[in-house]
């Protein structure tokens, strides 16, 4: 009993037809008119596909596609049955060519592009709604002095406003700061603030004790 690829081999060559001149008319490859021939579908990726040129090919050589289809069935079921599926129904997903296209590539960028934007727009947002960075090195809470001058130093934003007891304080390039301030006798309390570009405040206070030596 033949093959499906059998019966198409032997009407191509009794008609004598070159495999070159089937390629040329119904625009399908050599190599995969070759692989249906010899009953061979590891090239072909699906079944509908295996279907589609077992049609076309049957066509061109004027025989009845469905009995051509029919016979293809009947191998197919047995193969089925052994569990002998074509090759190229069972090849892993993993093994396959990687199939990349230029509408992906726009899709990934447009991607990509989207996530850069909700990032930024996340940052922004962020950056809006967070009191601005303020450490205070020196003094440290209830601290205890004798000298009437005491140099308040720290870290702030560069482009925030710090304000030591509501006076105004100069910031480095790098956002450090030393202010000297006169003390009164007994307990003081620092007010350290910083305020953002956006009204955003941040509060740093300290206790400091000043006794002056006898």
């Amino acid at each position: 009993m033949k093959t499906v690829g059998q019966i198409l081999q032997k009407n191509r060559i009794d008609k004598g037809i070159s495999l070159e001149q089937v390629a040329s008319q119904t625009k399908i490859r050599q190599d995969i008119l070759l692989a249906l021939e010899n009953d061979d579908f590891q090239k072909i990726s699906s079944l509908a596909s295996i279907k589609g040129l077992l049609k076309s090919y049957a066509d061109f050589l004027n025989l009845s596609s469905e009995q051509i289809l029919a016979v293809f069935r009947r191998d197919f079921g047995r193969r089925e049955k052994k569990k002998v599926i074509p090759v190229g129904l069972l090849k892993p997903i993993s093994q396959r060519s990687f199939d990349w296209s230029p509408k992906k590539t726009l899709i990934a960028s447009i991607i990509f592009f989207f996530l850069v934007l909700v990032v930024w727009l996340v940052s922004q947002y962020l950056s809006l709604v967070r009191p601005p960075f303020l450490k205070v090195d020196y003094p440290p809470e209830g601290a205890q002095v004798q000298e009437e001058l005491i140099e308040i130093s720290g870290q702030a934003d560069k482009d925030a406003l710090v304000t030591i007891n509501m006076e105004t304080v100069l910031l480095s390039s790098q956002g450090d700061f030393h202010q000297q301030i006169s003390l009164f006798p007994g307990e003081n309390n620092l007010v350290i603030e910083a305020v953002s570009k956006n009204g955003q405040k941040n509060k740093i206070e300290r206790i400091v004790f000043f006794q002056a030596k006898e």
